[in-house]
């Protein structure tokens, strides 16, 4: 009998984070908080509106991007891979937290939905179905990637993907990476910033790191065209 197989995905140092305490009161932040009812500290940090907030902080260059979550989730929680339960979700925040996806949610389409979804989860740490029975969203804090790998996902094999990785095609990258032989997934992980490369602390991890294109690819382009490759194997 075949085993039950499948992988998980991790958007690595997302740039999910609220607004940072030197921030706060800056008129910027201020200004786009009061539009969406929240304190400041509530708030996500959108380099979209907290442009001239940011420019006072060198250190935010891969920060600030909430919306690459956004299309990222996405692109694969609305796919069959998702939807038949052959793939497990996480996001590891820049800042050092973790993000637990659960399985069979029905994800917010209109980034403003996301965004109340997500203040919802850092507010409250859980969102749980109408129902009140089963998590669907958990924030860690203070989980990072590292113990997000070594802890939660244990998985055989873990394969990032940048710019500077070794050249490859998806497909093949996938199809070796997939195995029927174990129960231990292998963990695809994405970078959810704009700019920059992963840190050393995320690569280090790293089994493998590939190129899958000879020119930057955004990371939801990278995502959608993951879960195809995974479906062709795990969705049969």
């Amino acid at each position: 009998m075949k085993q039950e197989i499948g992988c998980s995905l991790i958007i690595a140092e997302a740039a999910l984070e609220l607004v940072p305490r030197n921030l706060r009161n800056h008129q910027a932040v201020r200004a786009h908080a009061k539009r969406l009812g929240r304190n400041p500290g509530e708030t996500f940090l959108d380099r979209s509106y907290h442009h001239t907030a940011m420019k006072t902080d060198p250190t935010l260059a891969k920060h600030g991007r909430p919306d690459i979550v956004h299309l990222s989730l996405a692109a694969v929680m609305s796919s069959p891979l998702y939807l038949n339960n052959k793939v497990r979700v996480y996001i590891s925040t820049i800042d050092r937290n973790s993000i637990i996806i659960g399985e069979g949610i029905r994800f917010p389409k209109s980034y403003p939905r996301f965004d109340g979804l997500m203040a919802d989860l850092f507010m409250n740490k859980r969102v749980m179905n109408r129902e009140g029975t089963k998590v669907m969203l958990e924030l860690n804090e203070g989980v990072t990637f590292n113990q997000l790998i070594d802890q939660k996902i244990r998985p055989r094999q873990v394969i990032g993907f940048s710019s500077i990785g070794a050249p490859s095609t998806l497909e093949k990258v996938v199809s070796d990476s997939l195995s029927l032989n174990t129960l231990s997934p292998c963990a695809f992980v994405v970078g959810g910033f704009p700019r920059e490369h992963f840190s050393n602390t995320t690569s280090d991890k790293f089994t493998g790191l590939y190129s899958i294109s000879n020119m930057g690819l955004e990371a939801h382009v990278v995502v959608a065209r993951l879960v195809y490759e995974c479906e062709k194997i795990l969705c049969q």
